[in-house]
């Protein structure tokens, strides 16, 4: 029995791969073989490499193993253990030449013996096997329909159309297919449940850099290869990793470390290992079960029964739900609007008098057409001269100087407002999508440039957070609006929400590598790989209401953080990672910036006095109002 695998990765990556066979059981019968495919540097050339009768230490191997060539982000294997001997034309997998470009086709199992009378290859075929196998075959009669059809790729031929394809072959005997294009990788579990397929979507820091299988160790140990995201599919899943079992007859699409098409998103799936709670927290499981589908027309739906914020995108518009709702019939969708009442305490404490200091505020919310200010107080127990102004990023902003000795301080603000839920994005015309890279008029840029500059950090760090950025946007074909939601929800699934695991000074680059911090080092790594996209983006401090269905209800016990993006035709829009949602009536506008520093709520110098040890403590409610509590 053969052994079929695939990888997503979701960027260029260089795995070791280091074939076993004197652990294999399938050297055991006899004859074992293997054959890798891959494309190097992502082009439409692939290379295949394959012996069919091979022992562990042969040169082959060695080359396998040591190869500099292989930086691809997808790869597919094919090991075969069998009594009988192989021929190299018969090996697999199998490298077609089709609509300028390789596609690579591995399949196990075993169709009847008409197989060729079932697969019309025409009088004069353009794809002719040259081997004798019913997999040649069935690969070249796969090319053949999507040749009849004029589709290009496998894209263009639809992922339903693929499935009824698949269907055919299942009637004529049993398949697992992997088949790729170079783009995407359509994987096909057999329809009667032969020989299983399981798959695990890998999310650094890996807990180790080497998946162990009976015939084949797989190492990411390079440098850029730990902190790559990968889709791995195989019928022997050996690691001890929470591997989830493919239903029969289902059929999955790898594109850029993620499954973006999933033929049965709402079945229960059977989760092949006991690991799977042992996970550190809900996000990683939630990425294992993540898949966001895109049909061939553009439309966006995630997938993900772990999550209840489906993304939606209809013509030119694309919106959100927050989390605690759902489109199911029956279940009431966010309100329109919410009153909101947020008491923000922050409380100052001394061993020694402060003499001396003075404290600039930013704690009244933003008033515009999708936010109102009802009401607002500010207090401060210590009495100084205050004076209100309009910073340069239009915060509502008070400057207070104390010239009297005090040894506490508290700043006490009080705020009842009235959020509205903003429009759905929209595109320049329901004509024609928004792609990157955007193109900004001179005037744009130069009003822009504060919010397109990444934070400074080393040219390599910055190099893989774009690598990173890109890989997205190529996985939505560089549709904007779907790019940015992805970007959002990618941060909200694959990094853990970790109070005190960072400091002011972590880096997005840090975050990136660590997969883990709190609101405002996902919005930090956010902004920075929109504005290595082109994407001018700033910093938002506000409030987040939590008696939605949020996991993480300590979020509302402290200022908020997320993005806010600047898009052609929707303006400043905000996109709260922490949460994978666009930001509602759920949040609350504050301030906003270049960084935290131009948006801090409260900020001071103390100049004279000789303070000794400081003791800080915040304390913020939000709470939601109904109209008759707002009218008393």
């Amino acid at each position: 029995m053969s052994t079929l695998i695939a990888i997503s990765f979701d960027n260029e990556a260089s795995p070791g791969f280091t074939i076993r066979r004197d652990s294999s059981p399938k050297a055991m019968t006899g004859q074992f073989g293997w054959g890798f495919g891959w494309y190097p540097n992502d082009d439409e050339t692939a290379v295949v490499l394959k012996n069919p009768d091979s022992s562990e230490q042969d040169a082959m191997s060695g080359l396998l193993r040591e190869w500099e060539r292989f930086r691809s982000s997808s790869f597919v294997c094919h090991l075969r253990g069998s009594t009988k001997k192989a021929l190299q034309r018969d090996a697999q997998p199998f490298l077609k030449s089709y609509a300028g470009r390789h596609w690579i086709f591995a399949h196990n199992g075993d169709l009847r013996d008409d197989f060729r009378e079932s697969f019309s290859l025409g009088v004069n075929p353009v794809f002719e096997p040259i081997g004798k196998t019913d997999s040649e075959h069935l690969v070249c009669w796969l090319l053949t329909l999507l040749r009849t059809e004029g589709a290009r790729t496998l894209e263009e031929y639809g992922w339903e159309n693929l499935v009824t394809m698949f269907d055919q072959v299942n009637d004529l005997g049993s398949a697992n297919m992997v088949f790729t294009d170079g783009r995407h990788i359509i994987v096909r579990s057999d329809r009667n449940d032969f020989n299983p397929l399981y798959w695990l979507r890998r999310v650094p820091p890996h807990a180790t850099e080497e998946m162990h299988f009976d015939e084949l160790v797989i190492a990411l140990t390079g440098s850029l290869d730990r902190n790559r995201t990968m889709s791995i599919i195989s019928n022997a899943p050996q690691s001890d990793e929470p591997w989830i079992r493919m239903l029969p007859g289902q059929t999955l699409v790898l594109r850029g470390g993620a499954v973006v098409w999933n033929s049965a998103p709402n079945q229960q799936v059977e989760n092949s290992s006991p690991g799977v709670g042992s996970f550190a927290g809900s996000r990683q499981l939630d990425a294992q079960q993540a898949a966001v589908s895109t049909s061939p027309q553009g439309s966006v739906v995630s997938t993900d029964p772990a999550l209840t914020r489906p993304i939606v995108q209809v013509g030119d518009s694309v919106s959100v739900h927050a989390p605690g709702t759902q489109s199911a019939p029956g279940v009431s969708p966010l309100p329109s609007e919410r009153i909101l009442s947020v008491t923000h305490e922050t409380n100052y404490k001394y061993t020694g008098p402060v003499e001396h200091s003075a404290h600039v505020y930013r704690l009244r919310p933003v008033h515009d057409d999708y936010q109102s200010v009802i009401e607002h107080s500010l207090l401060h127990s210590v009495d100084g001269p205050s004076k209100d102004f309009e910073d340069v990023f239009g915060n509502h902003s008070r400057y207070v100087e104390l010239s009297m000795p005090y040894s506490e301080l508290t700043i006490a603000a009080r705020s009842v407002i009235r959020v509205l839920e903003p429009p759905p994005l929209a595109g320049r015309s329901s004509a024609r999508r928004d792609t990157l890279p955007l193109v900004w008029m001179p005037w744009q840029r130069q009003m822009m440039s504060p919010y397109l500059l990444p934070v400074e950090l080393p040219e390599t760090e910055l190099q893989e957070l774009n690598e990173f950025a890109l890989s997205i946007a190529a996985r939505n074909d560089n549709d904007l609006n779907c790019t940015v939601l992805e970007l959002n929800e990618t941060i909200y699934r694959d990094f853990a929400y970790v109070s005190g695991s960072t400091t002011l000074e972590t880096t997005p680059y840090d975050v990136f590598v660590s997969r883990q911090g709190v609101c405002q080092d996902f919005a930090n790594l956010m902004i920075c790989l929109a504005r290595l996209l082109g994407l001018p983006a700033r910093y938002r401090v506000g409030y987040i209401f939590t008696g939605s269905n949020y996991e993480n209800k300590i979020q509302s016990e402290a200022s908020h953080a997320w993005a806010e993006l600047y898009l052609p035709w929707n303006g400043w829009r905000g996109f709260d990672p922490t949460n994978g949602c666009i930001a509602g009536v759920d949040h609350v506008r504050v301030a906003c910036g270049r960084n935290y520093r131009d948006a801090t709520p409260t900020a001071g110098t103390i100049y004279k006095g000789d303070t000794g040890t400081e003791t800080l403590t915040v304390d913020v409610r939000v709470e939601e109002l109904s109209p008759d509590e707002l009218a008393s």
